[in-house]
């Protein structure tokens, strides 16, 4: 006869996976593909032809289009959380001014190196009504994971006396996502002639401007 724990095992979850350099090769290739010809226009077979491996082969990596995508999300989402990391420190408010320019700055600079964040942005803009739930909740959750980042910088914010307690953190966050977002886009449909750090660092200052309790 079997012991109750033997007839109900407890489900232990499987090890994260690490993804290893085949991988690697590609997302790289799903995540150019991505770029120019948009998710409905990126195929598996198309994928496989361009990091060189048959379309059979990618399913002993990826289980379709929709996981190629959350990967090339993930990777370009990890990147941008290390362009922030640690980044807030300030214990005064000339700290904190120098601190919440920079991260403008930081915005731009990373938008510079790395164009897919825009990329990735306008396809899921342009294609939401053709992309899975699955994939349109992780950007759901991204949204939300940087309108958090961003009402935690505005409320330090209101802790060192920089900006004014009233203001309203969760509409500031909105503000300084939204003014990111259409810069980012007026740079990549215009490249150098649109000057993404100087519009960048400019809406910072006007943010510190308005937002300032000495205003």
């Amino acid at each position: 006869m079997l012991s109750p724990v033997r007839k109900n095992p407890a489900r232990v979850p499987p090890p994260a996976r690490r993804r290893g350099s085949l991988d690697q090769v590609l997302i790289n290739a799903a995540m150019d593909l991505f770029a120019s010809y948009g998710y409905r226009g990126t195929s598996l077979a198309r994928i496989a032809r361009a990091a060189g491996v048959t379309k059979g082969a990618l399913y002993w990596h990826f289980a379709d289009k929709e996981e190629f995508f959350l990967a090339v999300v993930a990777k370009v989402l990890g990147e941008w959380n290390q362009a922030f990391d640690g980044a807030a420190s300030a214990s005064t408010s000339a700290q904190f001014r120098a601190e919440f320019l920079k991260m403008f700055d930081t915005m731009a600079a990373f938008n510079e190196q790395n164009p897919w964040v825009s990329r990735l942005l306008m396809i899921i803009a342009l294609e939401s009504h053709k992309i899975g739930p699955r994939v349109l909740r992780a950007m759901r959750k991204a949204n939300l994971d940087g309108f958090s980042n961003f009402r935690g910088v505005v409320a330090h914010g209101q802790e060192l006396g920089e900006f004014n307690a009233s203001l309203d953190t969760q509409w500031a966050a909105t503000q300084i996502f939204s003014s990111y977002l259409g810069s980012a886009m007026l740079w990549y449909l215009h490249g150098p002639r649109f000057d993404l750090r100087r519009s960048l660092r400019r809406q910072g200052r006007e943010f510190l401007r308005d937002w300032s309790v000495a205003k």
